[in-house]
């Protein structure tokens, strides 16, 4: 087949980071195959981080999570709709990035003939595998998602080098909107950045705020650095909790989507966060990162790159994945202790010198 004429489909659902981790294979995959067609199916709450991303043809949105809790004849409708949309591309290989079941399932009825997708014992939900029809190598611990993601694109081949994934981009009145924030708020732009995100997607990940409060007093006394305190849906109350326990001055950032919280961390210098959606948006960004690692593994789904310090403190049980912890003390987030994560921050500081250059 001529390479212009070659269809792709990367399938890569959810959530924010794994969206994120996958972009550096999109920029593979263009690379390999400059003239093909690449369409990324994506949730709808995530598109807007493939925004005017030069690497896509077409992005292709489903909305599963919505379909699952609204079984009606307009629900139907819709997905047999999305299928329809998939299979009129006539794809000639789908990448699965993912390893579930509905990805898999995704993946079949695109109608594509080649279905590449991960090892049966790197889904995460084993019957994956019955969907696709060649398989990357198992990858055992230790291996970043980035390069799993890349090596299932090599599959399909080509041996270009993996280039910088492009620029995350907004739409100009998102810009202009954030600006206004900074523009309402000239002191916090006086003196470099530093973004604080004390969220997690579940409660494991957590640290404590007196913690984050009494590191954001350091940084802003010891290093002179400004503290801009982020937060996510239903965190606004941690935000507000460590700027009451702060003596130094902190901004509350306001509200934002995921187009706006970009627009919002580009003028920051360090991202300091547990594993989280925004750690990863800003090292996707080329943020420098500090992270609080504990139930999830960092050599895993930490950020990928030279310019990140992992605070981790190992425990027999670290990296259980789970939601809720079976140890009263939580050791593996409880023995991370303020000077170890600051020691981070000042050498990350002094790594990258001067840190008004990093915008």
């Amino acid at each position: 087949m001529d390479e212009a004429q070659k269809k792709f489909l990367l399938i890569k659902v959810s959530s924010l980071g794994d969206v994120l981790h996958a972009l550096p294979a999109l920029a593979l995959l263009r690379a390999n195959h400059p003239s093909a067609f690449i369409a990324w199916l994506v949730e709808e709450p995530y598109k807007g981080l493939l925004y005017n991303n030069p690497d896509i043809d077409e992005v292709i949105t489903i909305r599963t999570r919505y379909w699952r809790k609204n079984w009606t004849l307009k629900t139907l409708s819709e997905i047999r709709d999305a299928i329809a949309r998939l299979r009129k591309h006539r794809f000639d290989v789908a990448f699965d990035l993912q390893g579930l079941i509905k990805t898999g399932l995704i993946a079949f009825l695109s109608g594509a003939a080649l279905r590449l997708g991960l090892n049966r014992k790197n889904c995460r939900e084993p019957l994956n595998a019955l969907f696709t029809n060649k398989k990357a190598s198992f990858v055992g611990k230790g291996t970043n998602i980035v390069d799993i993601n890349l090596n299932l694109i090599r599959l399909a081949g080509g041996d270009e080098p993996v280039p910088q994934p492009h620029r995350l981009e907004v739409p100009e009145e998102i810009q202009v909107k954030v600006d206004g924030f900074f523009r309402e708020n000239p002191a916090l732009s006086a003196k470099p950045i530093v973004a604080i995100n004390p969220g997690a997607g579940f409660p494991t990940k957590l640290w404590k705020m007196d913690r984050f409060a009494n590191l954001a007093d350091r940084i802003a006394r010891e290093q002179g650095l400004n503290i801009l305190l982020a937060w996510g849906p239903d965190e606004k109350p941690m935000a507000e909790k460590i700027a009451d326990l702060m003596t130094e001055k902190s901004w509350i950032a306001p509200k934002t989507s995921i187009q706006e919280s970009i627009a919002l961390f580009r003028p920051a210098v360090l991202m300091i966060s547990c594993d989280s959606g925004p750690l990863h948006l800003c090292a996707a960004m080329g943020i420098p990162t500090v992270s609080i690692f504990g139930p999830t593994d960092p050599a895993r789904n930490g950020p990928y790159g030279s310019n990140h310090q992992v605070v981790c403190k190992e425990q027999p049980c670290s990296f259980c994945w789970k939601k809720s912890c079976g140890i009263e003390t939580h050791d593996c987030m409880e023995q991370i202790e303020v000077d170890e994560v600051f020691q981070a921050v000042k050498n990350s500081v002094s790594k990258f010198g001067n840190m008004t250059t990093f915008q």
